[in-house]
């Protein structure tokens, strides 16, 4: 079984009234009550709720209340649609409820089926025909399925229920292939998305004339472009060969041109590297001579401090009553004496130094020279680099101006080039149209038997017909209730005659008898289905020809008047509830048993007694 949706409450709330509501159960609801009670307001409070787009009734009653609130499951769900009366986008909230919370989600009027969050793909979404196309016209154009296109086959007005017009249709010529389309769905549980458009003839024509006149437009401005860049171009073809040889044989001389420099170019690189290395130890060498004239000072400094030393140990060692060389101190003065030994061993350490100091000075005298040699032989060497340098700058400069040359000239091979590329792209193009237009003046419309063939299969059609049957059968309709399906008029023939050839009264049970059937034949076969259905004034046929305001009975109302298709209509309805609701709103009188077949709300009007209409006062 598919997923459906139930309506549990209609509620209605202002700033400064009680609430006002309206409650169903998932079975056979009836609101009874006499005109101008609400029982219509109602119908179309329910259709407002479940995001139509025309406004409610401008009653009196209504001006206390400013929010509409329509609670409805489906499956586990509960949910509440809250809008203002005044119309515009809805409010989604779960459980049933008549608070908005801050940050309720909100759904928009108008369907868009890229949008979940919009009423029409918020409740298609819940019954499972979310996603689905319809045809629009003959030609097979579509557009997403929106829960408007459900809603009359649940919803059934008052107007809508005595129409001569079928009951899958609105009596719109322009809508009737898309509500053809719903139908269908419904009936077979197959949309249009497999359907490829096909243009009809007249708007073929229109696009085939705008087509033309726009090749016609391009053609003349590339033959413009052609005569006044080309006037050569019938030898364009053999131009092009041409400059193809003459760019090869260019691009070979520059090829060879920047070979020579590019070898030209190492060699100054390698010269240039030589200089700088040369001219770089000659930095160094002299660095280190400033070095070494610094350390051979050094050593001099050293010796002369060793040999002082030396000398006053000699001194010493020669004579006590003198002042001594060491502290100063006259030989009175003198508080310390001086060991022989240990003079001896520190000018034999000075000695020794001294020695030392100079096997290094040796050393970096050798040192010396040696760096030196390397200077005069960098120094001598230095003109040459310069010279090879000199030299390979010069080649450069001398190959420099042939590249520059064939650079020049493949330049101007290749401007030459795209010059012909263009033209020869203008001839591409100048023929790509003709033969364009060509083909476009010999497209003909596609034929009438090319289009998508949209009727409904009869075996559906015929599986429909004998469930109509059979729900007449059970409210006891007059005759032999042989139903069949007419193609011409999108409608049901009972007994040979067609349905909408009745009086009003005839013509509502008959469409209520529609309705049922197909909510019955959708659920027996699984397919999706809004699950409930609502008839307002389905048993007119009832009426008091005296107070009603249809007037008197037409000669086979009058026989139906005196039928029980009343009682049996209301019994078929309780017994067919199981997965099913309906909503019957009337103001004929109800069966002694209606109370064990439905939940009952009546609305007294001005005869008092309980609840006066839908709202407080009438």
């Amino acid at each position: 079984m598919t997923s459906r949706l139930i309506l549990n409450r209609l509620a209605f709330t202002g700033p400064k009234t009680p609430r006002v509501e309206l409650t169903f159960e998932d079975r056979l609801n009836v609101v009874f009550g006499a005109s101008n009670t609400g029982k219509s307001f109602a119908s179309k409070a329910i259709d407002f709720g479940l995001g139509s787009g025309g406004l409610l009734p401008d009653i009196d009653q209504r001006r206390l209340y400013d929010k509409l609130w329509l609670s409805l499951a489906c499956d586990d769900q509960l949910a509440t649609l809250s809008r203002s009366m005044a119309g515009g986008n809805l409010n989604v909230v779960e459980g049933i409820t008549d608070q908005l919370p801050q940050n309720a989600r909100i759904l928009g009027q108008k369907n868009d089926a890229s949008n979940e969050n919009n009423v029409s793909q918020f409740l298609l979404s819940l019954i499972g025909l979310r996603g689905r196309q319809l045809a629009t016209n003959v030609s097979g154009t579509k557009r997403p399925l929106s829960f408007r296109d459900l809603a009359r086959f649940c919803i059934v007005d008052e107007t809508a229920i005595l129409s001569e017009s079928s009951p899958a249709l609105s009596g719109q010529r322009h809508s009737a292939t898309v509500e053809r389309s719903v139908f269908r769905l419904l009936l077979t549980g197959l949309d249009d998305s497999a359907v490829v458009p096909v243009m009809d003839p007249k708007s073929f024509r229109t696009s085939k004339a705008a087509k033309l006149e726009m090749l016609e437009e391009l053609l003349s401005s590339v033959q413009a472009d052609i005569e006044a860049e080309f006037p050569d171009i019938s030898d364009i073809q053999e131009q092009e060969g041409k400059l193809e040889d003459s760019l090869i044989a260019a691009q070979a001389d520059i090829a060879a041109a920047q070979q020579a420099v590019q070898v030209l170019l190492l060699d100054r690189r390698t010269a240039t590297l030589e200089y700088a290395r040369a001219e770089a130890r000659m930095s160094e060498i002299e660095m280190n001579l400033r070095r070494f004239a610094r350390l051979q000072e050094v050593y001099d400094s050293d010796i002369e401090r060793l040999e002082s030393i030396e000398e006053a140990g000699f001194i010493l060692t020669i004579g006590g009553d003198r002042d001594c060389p060491l502290c100063g101190a006259s030989p009175d003065a003198q508080q310390h004496e001086h060991a022989l030994g240990d003079i001896g061993r520190i000018r034999a350490a000075a000695m020794a130094e001294i020695a030392k100091i100079k096997r290094q000075q040796v050393d970096l005298n050798a040192t010396v020279q040696q760096i030196l040699g390397e200077g005069r032989a960098l120094r001598n060497a230095l003109p040459d680099f310069a010279k090879r340098l000199e030299a390979v700058e010069s080649q450069i400069a001398a190959a420099t101006p042939e590249v520059s040359e064939s650079r020049t000239k493949l330049a101007t091979i290749m401007a030459a080039r795209d010059r012909v590329k263009r033209g020869l792209s203008l001839l591409e193009q100048r023929d790509g149209l003709i033969v364009r237009r060509s083909a476009l003046e010999l497209e003909k419309a596609t034929r009438v038997g090319e289009r998508p063939n949209q009727g409904i299969n009869s075996t559906a059609t015929y599986d429909f017909a004998q469930e109509v049957s059979r729900v007449l059968t059970a409210w006891r309709f007059p005759g032999n209730r042989h139903v069949i399906w007419d193609d011409a008029t999108f409608d049901l023939k009972i007994d040979g005659k067609l349905r909408r050839d009745n009086g009003k009264g005839v013509r509502a049970i008959t469409h209520a008898a529609f309705k049922v059937a197909l909510l019955l034949f959708c659920r027996e076969r699984g397919l999706p289905h809004p699950g409930f259905l609502l008839l307002d004034t389905p048993l007119l046929t009832y009426r008091d020809p005296i107070t009603s305001k249809h007037g008197e009975l037409s000669s086979d109302e009058q026989a139906f008047a005196q039928l029980p298709l009343r009682d049996h209509f209301f019994e078929h309805l309780a017994a067919e509830a199981s997965g099913a609701q309906f909503i019957v709103l009337e103001n004929v009188d109800l069966p002694p048993n209606i109370g064990s077949l439905a939940r009952v709300e009546v609305f007294y009007g001005e005869k008092g007694g309980g609840r006066p209409g839908l709202f407080p006062t009438v």
